[in-house]
């Protein structure tokens, strides 16, 4: 087993274990856009687990070292708000700058969407919780594009696996970079007993219609 999937296997066994990731194929959790799903992620709980928290944030760095454009990163970038515990506490391992992006521009002083400082030609790692479609990180990377610094690294916690190793941003392509996805979630709860065969139909059932690939 290499080393991704080790680290992938690890992950979420974390999340399942502290139910950062929950199951639910028949009394299924609604989601913001109304959607029903059986599957629910959050990985929010994960600041309030020292341990487990730790362990994750030292698989995050390890991932984030091996990009072949982490040499050039001298900021760390959290989204609010799910990004910006992450993107603390990675930042102070390596050592960076960090900044956080607000969802849209302050209707008050200096009306700015960043917090800290984001520089010109600064080469940036924006951090959140998850990723799926991808839709919500538009807006932080557009703020980094109009600091006229660049986004060389996405990095979640969990991806859906709807982006896969990139994302699309514009004309670029954006190295997507995360602990686990569904697949291996998945593959842990059954091991587990979590999930028994007509549960995990349901579950993959629903993750293709929203455009995961498997």
């Amino acid at each position: 087993m290499d080393l991704e999937n080790k680290i992938s296997i690890e992950t979420a066994k974390i999340l399942i274990d502290l139910k950062c990731i929950n199951f639910s194929p028949y009394k299924q959790f609604k989601l913001t856009s109304g959607k029903k799903s059986p599957v629910y992620c959050d990985c929010r709980r994960l600041i309030s687990f020292p341990s487990q928290r730790e362990k994750l944030i030292n698989l995050s760095i390890q991932k984030i070292k091996a990009s072949k454009n982490f040499c050039n990163i001298n900021n760390v970038a959290g989204g609010e708000s799910a990004g910006i515990p992450f993107a603390a506490l990675i930042a102070s391992k390596l050592k960076l700058p960090m900044s956080y992006i607000r969802k849209e521009k302050k209707k008050f002083g200096k009306n700015s969407q960043i917090e800290g400082l984001v520089l010109k030609k600064d080469n940036v790692v924006l951090v959140e919780d998850l990723m799926t479609d991808g839709g919500s990180k538009i807006r932080f990377l557009d703020a980094i594009k109009e600091s006229k610094a660049v986004t060389k690294i996405i990095f979640v916690i969990f991806n859906y696996g709807i982006n896969k190793k990139k994302f699309s941003y514009k004309k670029e392509k954006i190295d997507l970079i995360s602990l686990t996805d569904w697949s291996t979630v998945i593959q842990i709860g059954i091991k587990k007993n979590l999930l028994k065969p007509k549960d995990v139909e349901i579950i993959k059932k629903f993750l293709t219609s929203i455009g995961v690939k498997s």
